[in-house]
């Protein structure tokens, strides 16, 4: 009897930590000051999320993502000035088999890059200077 119990709890063990290994990764990144630099990178096998939101004069986001070709990368960066002269810099990689950014910027100075590389890609910038 105490045998069937060892072998059935090992086996839910290896199953859980099987699923463990397989799960995506998501991050969160909300900043509020004069100067906000913010930088992501994820590595999974299924999927990578990641939203970062800045609010200030200076705002600089980062994002990197890297998978394989099942692997789903999806980021959004938002960014608002807060005076007249608000500069905002996003740049986001992306390597996987399907990529989709949003990028949204409201500032005097606006710069966005986006790099992806899979087999289903897409991405939006949009900015508005006041």
């Amino acid at each position: 009897m105490q045998t069937r119990f060892l072998v059935a709890a090992t086996v839910t063990l290896s199953m859980l930590t099987a699923a463990d290994a397989q799960a995506g990764n998501t991050a969160s990144v909300l900043q509020f000051g004069t100067t906000n630099n913010s930088f992501i990178s994820q590595s999974g096998s299924t999927n990578n999320s990641a939203t970062t939101l800045q609010f200030g004069a200076t705002n600089q986001a980062t994002t990197v993502q890297t998978g394989s070709l099942a692997t789903v990368n999806t980021l959004v960066i938002g960014q608002g000035g807060t005076t007249a002269t608000a500069s905002n810099t996003a740049l986001a990689g992306q390597v996987g088999g399907s990529n989709s950014s949003l990028i949204g910027q409201i500032g005097a100075n606006n710069a966005a890059g986006v790099a992806q590389l899979g087999i289903l890609n897409g991405s939006t910038i949009l900015q508005q200077a006041p």
